[in-house]
């Protein structure tokens, strides 16, 4: 029998997802939190169960920058990403963080449980609608000058005023412009933008 604990901030879906799993008769959920916060706690006090559901929004963080604090502090444990997220630089930017699987939350009751079964064996899966999204991704987003201009000096360390003053733009703009970004790059906030674009040498 595979444990597996979710961790997901909507109550309701996680119930209908725990639900899904004890019915496969291979996997059963042992808890459910809600936040990323509350994982680190739950698995600290806790048998370590086999695989870890996580959503790539929560509440107190991305769960993609989780990732590798969870592993180190809990090693044994498969990360599976189960989310809404379909954005190719989303998925790809959770594998190259160390994510065990990518599943969506669209996927049916039956791939969802194989994928728990590959994770578990620890194999990576990634579930065949994200599989199809990856085939398409672009090595280089399509930014703009000033787009990549604003990128150079956040990862430079700059903070949003600080850029608005070099450039002489206003506040707002750019973040418009750092919006704009973030959404072509698939990234949920500045940290993961920053990991992003150096893994991926856009500056």
């Amino acid at each position: 029998m595979i444990n597996v604990v979710i961790a997901e901030d909507h109550r309701l879906v996680a119930e209908g997802v725990a639900r899904l799993i004890n019915e496969s008769k291979v996997a059963k959920v042992v808890a459910i939190t809600g936040s990323i916060s509350e994982t680190h706690q739950l698995l600290a006090n806790i048998p370590l169960p086999h695989i870890l559901l996580l959503d790539v929004a929560m509440p107190d963080g991305d769960g993609i920058d989780a990732i590798i604090p969870l592993q180190k502090s809990f090693p044994k444990i498969k990360i599976v990403m189960l989310t809404s997220y379909a954005k190719p630089a989303v998925i790809q930017c959770a594998i190259n963080g160390g994510a065990n699987g990518y599943i969506l939350k669209s996927t049916d009751t039956k791939e969802l449980i194989y994928g728990i079964q590959v994770a578990a064996k620890g194999k990576r899966y990634i579930c065949d609608e994200a599989q199809q999204l990856l085939v398409g991704i672009e090595a280089s987003p399509e930014l703009t000058i000033r787009e990549r201009e604003i990128l150079r000096l956040i990862v430079d360390g700059r903070t949003i005023k600080e850029v608005a003053h070099k450039l002489n733009l206003g506040f707002e703009t750019v973040h418009s412009y750092t919006k704009s970004i973030r959404q072509k790059l698939g990234c949920t906030n500045m940290s993961s933008l920053v990991r992003t674009a150096i893994r991926r040498h856009l500056v």
